[in-house]
């Protein structure tokens, strides 16, 4: 009877140890058939600021590119990161504001905002720029209602960021479309495109005169 009990105790044990095995071996596959998910976060509770399909520049009413692109410009035109590189960046002829701006409104703006804007970057500032009100057409001139909030300090959460409201009047030049030119040479806005460039750089868009 011991021998019995001692037999079936043995085999019993070597089910154990082959089930151990397997569930050991399962663990080991597992952990290489691993596989990432990509998922895109919801950044913004306004509708009109959320990540959405792609949608062709035919279906956009002429309303809806010239404002977002002018708000663009006016963010371009006055934000401030905490990086000397960035405004750098900014200023070469190859920019996204290079491209937004006229040869005169560009070398107004590398002459005097881009050098307050270097000024504040050295400090550490950052500054934001919104458009706050409808963008009204007045004469030649589209009157933009901004505003500006800079942050004088790095790293302080409670810091309260000054507020500064303006208005600003642009002269731009604007056709709904995608520009097969740029600097007089041929544009291959694919290619610009899948290096990384600014989409708004592609636009036919482009202001001529800032009067603030």
């Amino acid at each position: 009877m011991r021998k019995i009990i001692m037999f079936f105790s043995g085999i019993m044990i070597l089910l154990l140890s082959v089930a151990a095995l397997y569930f050991s071996g399962a663990l080991f596959d597992a952990n290489n058939d691993r596989y990432i998910d990509a998922f895109v976060f919801q950044p913004n509770n306004l509708s009109s600021d959320r990540i959405g399909h792609p949608v062709p520049i035919d279906q956009l009413s002429d309303k809806f590119v010239r404002e977002k692109l002018i708000k663009k410009f006016i963010t371009e035109y006055f934000y401030v990161n905490p990086d000397v590189e960035n405004i750098a960046l900014r200023t070469r002829s190859d920019s996204v504001m290079a491209a937004m701006s006229g040869p005169i409104v560009f070398k107004d703006w590398k002459k005097n905002v881009a050098k307050e804007i270097n000024t504040l970057s050295d400090k550490k500032c950052m500054r934001t720029a919104t458009v706050v009100d409808e963008i009204i057409k007045k004469g030649d001139y589209w009157e933009v209602h901004y505003e500006l909030k800079t942050w004088g300090k790095s790293n302080d959460m409670n810091l309260t960021p000054q507020v500064e409201n303006g208005i600003i009047y642009l002269k731009i030049v604007f056709e709904k479309g995608v520009r097969d030119k740029r600097a007089g040479s041929k544009f291959d806005v694919q290619k610009y495109l899948n290096s990384g460039g600014d989409p708004a750089a592609i636009f036919k868009f482009r202001v001529d005169e800032v009067r603030r």
